[in-house]
């Protein structure tokens, strides 16, 4: 995978984080570190990374994996851009109103989506109910990277 001059943006769903962090070398982790996306998620969602903490770590074990979970955390997050509050915060309500039948937790990631005026991967199926901003699956974003040139843009 060769790293493009401008990736674009989007902004991650705390689900492909928490699966990029259950198993090194998973494909979550492989698109992360990839370079092809300017990859953004909320403040807010590292407390809700934080509450899965113990289940990631009790998968890791289970899975037996060769890295520590502070060594997968820092060799993930290294790729993801932090967006404070302050950055998304004008788009909250706005996105807390369109979430709110949907699942009003998600709202931070919309509402940095809105801001930022780029899509949302995620896993989830309920997150493509809102039609504000694109979503896309891992399995989405596989088959857009296997349709892209080498001397093509990728444009999401």
């Amino acid at each position: 995978m060769e790293r493009r001059k401008e990736e674009p943006r989007i902004v991650v769903d705390t689900n492909i984080l928490i699966s990029a962090l259950l198993k090194d070398h998973s494909i979550h982790a492989q698109l992360i570190r990839s370079k092809f996306f300017s990859i953004y998620f909320p403040e807010y969602g590292l407390k809700e990374i934080e509450k899965y903490r113990s289940y990631i770590i009790a998968k890791r074990e289970r899975k037996s994996q060769s890295l520590s979970l502070e060594f997968a955390e820092r060799y993930i997050m290294e790729e993801i851009k932090i967006a404070p509050f302050d950055l998304y915060c004008q788009k909250i309500k706005n996105a807390s109103e369109i979430m709110k039948e949907i699942d009003e937790k998600d709202a931070p990631i919309l509402a940095l989506a809105l801001q930022l005026c780029c899509p949302v991967w995620s896993n989830d199926k309920h997150f493509k109910k809102q039609k504000s901003v694109k979503v896309y699956t891992t399995a989405d974003l596989l088959d857009l990277l296997k349709s892209v040139d080498a001397d093509q843009s990728i444009s999401v």
